[in-house]
């Protein structure tokens, strides 16, 4: 019955491969069921999976010539192609692994962990710049993503399969020879790593080897501690962020002499994390997931984290695209804001924040609209803030048009009416008493006294008059500037007393001789001249024009 299945082909690799794309990890019981059928029934399916293994290695080494090939814009389509296919190796190779242990020895005896650090170092990486280059969105980022998790991944798996030999042999038997082999063969694998730095990095943040290297320790006190010292100090140096952690004092274990209680499983006791421990460093983890998956945000990240356990499960559930209904429907680039600190205090004590302003109606900072009007720059509100608003500012011109307006009619009211002007009424019947009183002749002889003392006062006001100069009439519009002149004339005359005496020097005739005035004056003239004369004309105009001004 085996050899008429493996004769016609009725089961094959190629389609147990399919069935473990198909179904993956979600199946994984019933697959191993299948594999381990059909290996024990034909045991030629061993051969053909160990060939089907090899050639998957093979094509992941030749992968690294095709992406030379792809220099050009239109070998796109090769770029997309080759991330298809590794991505599909790598899956393939991974759900091998834990569907079916065994293949990890056949994976071993060919060297796969070698393929897949030579591989994740030099060609990921130059996949993910060239995909990039053309397109800084498209999906098959990542696809490469992905394939970067399966590869560490399958390389795990084929770590844990060493240390799974190591604890079961050291349980079961006391020899301490064989297990001293396979830890060598573990430390040798480690060693080979150490040239590829990306794979190095990434291993050491997804799979932290400090706690393989001291399950080593434990399990086998002989070995070569010097060499797994050398592996640690540099899986730790090529991860930047985790250099602190080479000099870590050791943790307390819980063995006794090298071995460890009965409820212990292995052979000796990984070490007891404490409290302080078990507080994952979230944003460690955030920073772990943004680096496989760049384009997630950290406020996404932060609640995947929440909802998962560790970051390799939440990485896992994005790629194969498994999250919940609610985390699906979230937006993938949110940015986490954290929590005030105030809000935080005051939930946890009750007292709100307290500040001088608070209840301040005047308060810009605090309040929306505050009471009044604050007054901010220069100027004061409703005032122009330009030179140019205050020079169209018209609104004084209204203010004067009304003062203009009251002005504008004068109401005229005269209590007394009276044309008659009786101002020498009083004096008239005063003087017409005083003659009524005297008899006829007298007021005659009255009459012709205040005739004559009439005349003679005339008289002598006209020579007053004629002697004095005219007083200015107070009911002329304005004085005769004749006379003004000649009052000023007047005055000057009695400052600088007459005529001015003439300075000019003229003598005689030559040869009459000169009075001794005139010899005098033409004596001072000569001294005098210099204040007088007009010297040095061209020397001054020289000092003008070399001022820029125009000589006379």
């Amino acid at each position: 019955m085996a050899k008429l299945i493996y004769s016609k082909y009725l089961i094959s690799i190629p389609m147990l491969f399919d069935l473990l794309t198909i179904y993956g990890r979600t199946n994984a019981g019933i697959l191993g069921k299948i594999f381990d059928t059909v290996m024990k029934i034909e045991p030629k399916y061993l051969i053909d999976l160990e060939k089907a293994i090899k050639f998957t290695g093979k094509t992941l080494a030749s992968v690294q010539e095709q992406m030379d090939v792809a220099t050009t814009r239109e070998d796109v389509q090769l770029l997309n192609d080759l991330c298809l296919h590794t991505l599909d190796c790598a899956v393939s190779i991974g759900i091998l692994l834990d569907v079916y242990p065994e293949a990890r020895d056949i994976c071993v005896a060919i060297n796969m962990e070698q393929t897949i650090t030579s591989v994740y170092d030099n060609f990921i990486p130059c996949l993910y710049r060239g995909i990039f280059m053309y397109n800084e969105k498209s999906s098959y980022l990542n696809l490469i993503n992905r394939a970067r998790v399966e590869m560490l991944s399958t390389f795990r798996s084929i770590v844990n399969s060493f240390i799974e030999k190591i604890l079961n042999e050291n349980q079961h038997t006391k020899k301490t020879s064989s297990n001293l082999e396979h830890v060598e063969a573990l430390l040798s694998i480690f060693t080979l790593t150490l040239s590829e730095n990306t794979f190095v990095t990434d291993y050491q943040r997804h799979y932290p080897i400090e706690n393989d290297i001291e399950v080593l320790r434990q399990a086998c006190p002989k070995m070569d501690t010097f060499k797994a010292d050398f592996i640690l100090q540099a899986f730790l140096c090529a991860d930047e962020n985790n250099f602190a952690k080479v000099n870590k004092p050791p943790q307390q274990t819980n063995h006794v002499n090298g071995f460890d209680s009965v409820d212990e499983e292995g052979a000796c006791a990984l070490p007891i994390e404490s409290e302080a421990d078990k507080c994952v460093d979230i944003d460690a983890q955030i920073q772990l997931v943004q680096d496989i998956l760049p384009d997630l945000g950290d406020g996404f990240v932060r609640k995947l984290l929440e909802r998962y356990d560790n970051a390799e499960s939440a990485i896992s559930a994005v790629l194969e695209g498994n999250l919940p209904p609610d985390l699906d429907e979230c937006d993938k680039a949110e940015i986490y804001i954290p929590p005030d600190r105030q809000d935080q205090l005051y939930l946890e004590t009750g007292v709100r924040r307290i500040n001088v302003f608070d209840g301040d109606d005047y308060d810009v900072r605090t309040s929306e609209a505050p009471r009044g009007i604050i007054k901010t720059g220069k100027g004061f509100p409703g005032q122009p803030k330009t030179v140019a608003a205050l020079l169209d500012d018209k609104s004084h011109v209204k203010e004067l048009k009304s003062r203009y307006e009251q002005y504008s009619i004068v109401e005229e009211n005269c209590g007394y009416d009276d044309e008659y002007d009786d101002s020498y009424d009083a004096l008239t019947e005063s003087e017409s008493k005083k003659t009524a009183r005297k008899p006829q002749s007298m007021r005659d002889v009255l009459v012709d006294e205040i005739e004559e003392e009439d005349e003679d006062e005339d008289d002598e006001q006209d020579v007053q008059s004629a002697e004095r100069p005219a007083r200015k009439n107070p009911l002329d519009f304005c004085e005769n500037p004749e006379d003004i002149r000649a009052r000023y004339e007047q005055r000057r005359q009695q400052k600088f007393g007459g005529t001015k005496k003439n300075a000019d020097v003229v003598g005689k005739a030559k040869g009459q001789g000169q009075t001794n005035a005139v010899l005098a004056s033409r004596q001072k003239k000569e001294v005098h001249k210099s204040s007088r004369a007009n010297h040095n004309r061209k020397q001054g105009a020289s000092w003008k024009k070399t001022r820029g001004m125009i000589p006379s």
